[in-house]
């Protein structure tokens, strides 16, 4: 039989699931219409905190849905992924368009462009599918069928028991964030700086759910992970377009080859493909020196030994009463 304590917890879980869903639902036409790519943006995120909170309450869930759930949405998540780092790329190269670029660097940055759109056009086709394999095994109205309140109204204090749940979630989610500040100090650790942005967008996920039983105290450390998170993200973009870029060249000369028996005409693209890996490298360069210098700061400012002290199931009492 479900405790009081349980019962609180998935009224809590469930209400901010819900809300997820909706924030979902509310971007499905304009990510299929695709005019704006803020709804793609706007959509992806919803879909990453939907399976993060799908995860953190999965015990108070009905049966397997959580997880039946989360492996649903994994596909339209990396369908939005695919789509939003399209879309991120597009806009650098159209911003570096507009900017006094040399001539010599036009024809590759032209043709880069092109093919960015090309691939963007093909991932369209995979958030349609994907949204519409969703759609047909109507998962959204099943999530809102199944997840009902119980009857009774909320409780306006939160229960210890869903303070000790929130504080375990989020202990964990630092621990294996920090995990990964033994690798930042070498540049070139290409994937454990990108893990570390990934267990960062967890943890502040996790955060962003939890926060309304701090009375909003947590929404700085969220906004810190965000700027790390952003920090990160920015390092990792340089690293794809550093390793793309090389694959790219290969792809045009054997496209041109293909068609036309040989690839000279590739060369005029070379300046700009060039100039571009550099700019890249070098953008790298200034986002991991950002990062370093932000990180140390947060380190000198003892920012994780106050999260860890502002998140102590100890501290339940407090909370409640400030809820009051």
């Amino acid at each position: 039989m479900e405790t009081k304590d349980q019962i609180e917890i998935y009224r809590f879980g469930t209400a901010y699931i819900l809300e997820q869903v909706h924030q979902f639902e509310c971007e499905i036409d304009g990510a299929l219409k695709a005019k704006d790519i803020e709804y793609v943006h706007r959509m992806r995120v919803a879909s990453r905190r939907l399976r993060t909170a799908l995860n953190l309450f999965s015990l108070y869930l009905p049966d397997d849905t959580a997880q039946i759930w989360r492996r649903e949405f994994k596909g339209i998540t990396k369908a939005l992924g695919q789509a939003r780092d399209l879309d991120v790329q597009i806009q650098l190269i159209k911003g570096l368009l507009m900017g006094d670029v040399a001539g010599e660097y036009k024809h590759g940055y032209r043709r880069l462009l092109l093919r960015l759109k090309q691939n963007r056009k093909k991932a369209q086709e995979n958030v349609k599918s994907s949204i519409e394999v969703l759609q047909a095994k109507g998962t959204l109205n099943r999530i809102h069928t199944v997840l009902k309140m119980p009857g009774e109204e909320p409780v306006s204090i939160y229960p210890p028991a869903l303070y000790q749940a929130a504080s375990e979630s989020i202990q964990k989610g630092l621990e294996n964030f920090l995990s990964y500040q033994g690798t930042i100090y070498a540049p070139n650790n290409v994937k454990p700086l990108h893990a570390m942005r990934i267990a960062g967008k967890h943890l502040r996920y996790t955060m962003e759910i939890f926060a309304p039983l701090y009375q909003q105290s947590l929404l700085p450390f969220v906004e810190i992970m965000k700027e790390i998170q952003d920090q990160l993200g920015e390092i990792h973009d340089c690293d794809v377009w550093v390793t793309w870029l090389p694959e790219f060249i290969a792809l045009e000369q054997n496209r041109r080859q293909g068609y036309f028996g040989h690839a000279r005409r590739v060369r005029r693209l070379l300046p700009g493909i060039h100039h571009l890996i550099e700019d890249r490298k070098l953008a790298r360069q200034h986002a991991y020196n950002t990062f370093i210098e932000n990180w140390q700061k947060h380190k000198d400012e003892q920012t994780w030994e106050k999260l860890a002290e502002l998140i102590d199931p100890s501290l339940a009492t407090f909370y409640q009463n400030q809820s009051l």
